[in-house]
């Protein structure tokens, strides 16, 4: 009997990944596909409170695609969610309603409680920790979650309406980026950071900290100065301090036409990294982190852990 072919699809603000699994006996599996595509699904909403139709187009090309790719490669299940966007659009179920009629696709809807949860199960399984107290971040295009656990689970989870989408949108308009934009955005970054100080009540000293999706990855990338992007050499790595910062200052320097020549920096991504590294920035050193490990792993991994969790 041929093994299990499966489908995990994230649907985030800015990013849409699709992950293709064949599962074999004892719970292993083989990854046939990784795709990740940024289509930018939220823009505008943080204005509008809607997704727009531009956005909805190319996200619906590009889970058409993934669904092709999915029927040549024989997958039995497509088990797809939806984030930061979905949750916020006022449209979403409209939007999702046509994409099942269109594709064929049932889409769930996350809270940010699962998103963390899901995003928090991926770094379990992915990431060799040796039973450390974890921090878990993940920055989205809309939102960051941040998940405390450690080898027996979750223990403790929070979401902040703050990405690298929604930051670029509300403070980030000239190009290049001045002093004051800036500013503005680092003041609005610190408000919310200190209320997530105070949800960890020993200011979460000691904490290993741990960074997943598209801004960490590509920081990571760009400090490798990747001219392809490496799962291999992206997960795992380690993010300093004073690497984030020289990143911060470099992005800041240029226009977004520069960026784009950056080595190791996705072309679409390059109006967006300058607001995912300084929340970065501010991340660490609220909690007083030298360094954070990176994960390519994120709530798409998870929502395979949990699978191969019930079977």
């Amino acid at each position: 009997m041929r093994p299990q072919r499966l489908a995990f699809i994230d649907i985030g603000t800015n990013t849409i990944l699709c992950l293709i699994v064949e599962l074999s006996d004892g719970g292993r599996f083989r990854v046939l596909n990784d795709f990740a595509e940024i289509t930018r699904l939220g823009e505008g909403v943080d204005q509008n409170q809607t997704i727009g139709r531009a956005g909805e187009q190319r996200s619906r090309d590009v889970l058409k695609q993934y669904l092709a790719s999915c029927e040549n490669l024989g997958v039995e299940a497509v088990t797809a969610v939806g984030t930061s966007a979905l949750r916020d659009a006022r449209n979403s179920l409209e939007l999702r309603e046509r994409w099942h009629a269109e594709l064929g696709l049932q889409v769930r809807v996350i809270s940010g409680n699962e998103e963390a949860g899901y995003s928090f199960l991926a770094v379990q399984r992915g990431l060799s920790l040796g039973g450390r107290e974890l921090l878990v971040i993940d920055i989205g295009g809309g939102s960051t979650e941040f998940i405390r656990g450690n080898e027996g689970g979750v223990v403790g989870a929070e979401s902040i309406n703050m990405g690298s989408v929604r930051l670029t949108e509300r403070f980030l308009h000239s190009d290049p980026v001045g002093d004051a934009e800036c500013a503005s955005m680092i003041t609005a970054i610190d408000q919310q950071l200190a209320s997530i100080r105070v949800r960890f009540s020993d200011g979460g000293a000691g904490l290993a900290l741990v960074g997943i999706a598209g801004t960490f990855t590509t920081l990571a990338a760009v400090e490798k100065q990747l001219t392809r992007y490496s799962h291999s050499a992206v997960h795992g790595a380690c993010l300093t301090l004073s690497e984030v910062r020289r990143q911060v200052r470099l992005f800041q320097s240029k226009t977004i036409a520069e960026r784009k020549k950056i080595p190791g920096l996705e072309a679409k991504r390059a109006d967006v990294i300058l607001a995912g590294a300084c929340l970065t920035e501010r991340i660490m050193r609220s909690f007083g982190a030298e360094r954070i490990m990176v994960s390519d792993q994120g709530v798409r991994y998870g929502l395979l852990h949990e699978r191969l969790a019930s079977l």
